[in-house]
């Protein structure tokens, strides 16, 4: 029974997870040209969140732009 009971929960578990990506915009890959100086206080700012760049960078322009 115990196998079943984890069976069940990893298909569900998997199905939420799916339908929760579709629901999600695909990323795009754009490429912007920064000054060195802001982009390594970008990377700077970045790493202390343990982000990549670019993840903060989104968190900044949704943050700016009010999208949540």
């Amino acid at each position: 029974m115990a196998f079943e009971d984890k069976m069940n929960k990893l298909q569900s578990s998997m199905n939420t997870q799916i339908e929760a990506n579709e629901n999600q915009a695909p990323r795009l890959s754009k490429s912007y040209t920064l000054k060195q100086d802001v982009a390594n206080e970008l990377a700077s700012r970045a790493k202390e969140q343990e982000l990549t760049a670019s993840r903060y960078l989104e968190k900044l322009l949704k943050k700016e732009f009010d999208i949540f």
